[in-house]
């Protein structure tokens, strides 16, 4: 097993969201605590990271492989800003079918101060009371 490069912890060399920037910053900017999105042939994950340079698009990424020894190097890539967080990114909301006085909205959309009082959605036949 090659421990050394990390070979044997990441499905392929680099990720499929993998984008370098048109100008690469030469000296480290800091080490931010961030999760990555990191999109692989198999389907996308999110882990965390530390951002350690970065341009207004683009974002470099350290990411050490979960489970791996301390011996294993890093992940080390570019990313575009919009796959990398300081917080876990927001799922969407559910699509239900909207009743009622906000008929008008699109499904799916969040609640407005005109959905307060109004009961909440719950799939016909159902007795439960809660």
């Amino acid at each position: 097993m090659r421990e050394r490069d990390g070979g044997d912890w990441w499905p392929a060399d680099h990720p499929l969201n993998f984008s370098m920037p048109k100008r690469v910053p030469v000296r480290p900017q800091g080490s931010i605590a961030v999760i990555v999105r990191l999109a692989w042939p198999a389907g996308d994950e999110l882990v965390p990271g530390r951002a350690i340079r970065w341009t207004e698009d683009h974002v470099m990424v350290m990411i050490k492989p979960i489970g791996a020894p301390s011996s294993t190097d890093e992940l080390i890539v570019w990313l575009q800003t919009r796959d990398v967080y300081t917080s876990i990114p927001r799922r969407p909301y559910p699509r239900l079918p909207v009743r009622g006085r906000s008929a008008t909205k699109v499904a799916g959309s969040p609640p407005t101060s005109a959905d307060r009082g109004q009961a909440p959605y719950r799939p016909q036949g159902t007795d439960d009371p809660f």
